[in-house]
């Protein structure tokens, strides 16, 4: 039976946590696409082909798919508050180091160990975000908390550094700017680890009726630890956490390859259109589809929140990214092309949150905490795999269109991965239709 967290607390817990969560995964997300807007400037300099740009954008993740589940299991015995906070200020010092380099090599050493440091923020963040919130309210804290400030504000930013302070000291605005944004998550760990908890139990600034009131909200709705859990192998071997883990994969393969080459794109289009764009408006312009694709998420994830629905709000959400691809390479406009940037990024934004919630059905603790890392880790090699392909694609055809229609179809794919996810999870009673509204879904209560 759900429990309802009292308004008075919740906003207490929201208050205390939220800003912190995002402010890290803001700053973790910074740090790992500003080489997009470095690479207006930085690939010229450093002689640097779209095919190793991608290679070093790509293989950020291999040191993060090696380091992924050990991390969250660590991140489960020690705390969010040690561990998220160690996460940010070593990913911190070597996102500074990038400032650095002198060539491609380089470059992709230095991502590699970026990898490294930065593994296991994301799921961290939704696993201690399980620890704090009823099943019906997490939804729209986990929005809340990975809202796209990053590009939104960080893109135009990035790109004013990499324009106004360039030969500022002697250094190349792009070093600059990755030097300096690579040192802001290593002063915020001084608030975190000071103001962070890992979880309710440990809250100072909660009163015992109010630790009780979180636990009994946070523990309703989901699955009772049971002395018969099944093994945790027997858990990520099941073929509907697999499907999910799949369909998130194609998600963050458009995901993060747009974030990355946006910059790019729109410069490129900028010249195909005959329109001349300085670095700061095609960063101004870079951060358009994130703007637009916040407030369709926000809107998309409440609703799916608030109807208790999530496989059909992820499939409509697969389908929308395709549809801004569609519109991005078949309308020869600079507007329509950002129109279709827009609704991708929505599409692929908003996708993903909901499946995250399906992953989160029946498993608690531990197993939660190893479960959100397995699945991310099919988003990783996802991501890992795009920018190659993608950079590698546009060296060879000289367009960024037949990356743009890859994406379409994995994008289709996820879709197809979620529905048959859905299905499954009926059949086992892991979600069930509930009488009104009609296609609802709800956690099953056994």
């Amino acid at each position: 039976m759900t429990q309802t967290l009292p308004a008075s607390v919740q906003r207490k817990v929201i208050r205390r946590i939220i800003p912190i969560l995002m402010l890290m995964y803001t700053m973790a997300y910074l740090d790992r696409i500003n080489i997009g807007t470095a690479a207006l400037r930085m690939n010229a300099e450093l002689g640097i082909s779209q095919q190793v740009f991608g290679l070093a954008a790509g293989l950020f993740f291999i040191g993060y798919l090696a380091m992924e589940i050990p991390s969250n299991i660590i991140l489960h015995r020690v705390g969010a508050r040690v561990w998220l906070t160690r996460i940010m200020v070593t990913w911190g010092l070597i996102s500074a180091c990038t400032a650095f380099v002198q060539n491609g090599w380089q470059l992709i050493a230095v991502r590699m160990l970026l990898g490294v440091a930065e593994a296991g923020l994301f799921p961290g963040l939704i696993y201690c975000l399980a620890l704090w919130f009823p099943p019906g309210l997490r939804g729209r804290m986990l929005v809340i908390a990975v809202l796209p400030w990053a590009v939104i504000v960080g893109t135009p930013m990035s790109a004013a550094i990499v324009q106004y302070a360039d030969g500022l000291f002697g250094f190349s605005g792009w070093r600059i700017m990755l030097f300096v944004e690579g040192l802001l998550p290593v002063l915020l760990g001084f608030y975190s680890i000071r103001f962070l908890t890992s979880k309710p139990e440990e809250a100072d600034w909660l009163t015992d009726e109010e630790k009780r009131q979180v636990i009994a909200a946070r523990d309703s709705g989901d699955a009772p630890a049971s002395v018969g859990e099944p093994p945790l192998r027997t858990t990520l071997l099941q073929p509907h956490l697999i499907l999910l883990s799949l369909a998130y994969a194609t998600a963050q393969m458009g995901f993060y390859a747009s974030l990355i080459f946006t910059p790019q794109i729109v410069q490129e289009f900028g010249r195909l259109f005959g329109v001349a764009l300085s670095t700061v408006q095609v960063g101004l312009l870079a951060a358009i589809p994130s703007v637009f694709g916040m407030v369709i998420y926000w809107f998309w994830v409440a609703h799916s929140d608030r109807t208790g629905e999530r496989v059909w709000h992820a499939i409509a959400a697969f389908v929308t990214a395709a549809a801004g691809i569609g519109i991005l390479v078949s309308v020869p406009n600079l507007y329509a092309s950002i129109a279709g940037l827009s609704l991708l990024t929505a599409g692929l934004v908003s996708g993903p949150i909901c499946i995250w919630q399906l992953t989160g059905v029946g498993v608690r603790g531990k197993t939660a905490a190893v479960v959100f890392a397995y699945v991310n880790c099919f988003g990783i090699v996802g991501s890992m795999f795009s920018p190659y392909f993608i950079g590698l694609l546009k060296d060879r055809t000289g367009s960024y269109d037949a990356g743009l229609l890859f994406l379409a179809l994995a994008a289709l794919l996820g879709a197809v991965f979620v529905y048959l996810a859905g299905r499954r999870m009926r059949r086992q009673a892991l979600v069930r239709p509930s009488a009104a509204p009609a296609g609802r879904y709800e956690p099953a209560t056994r």
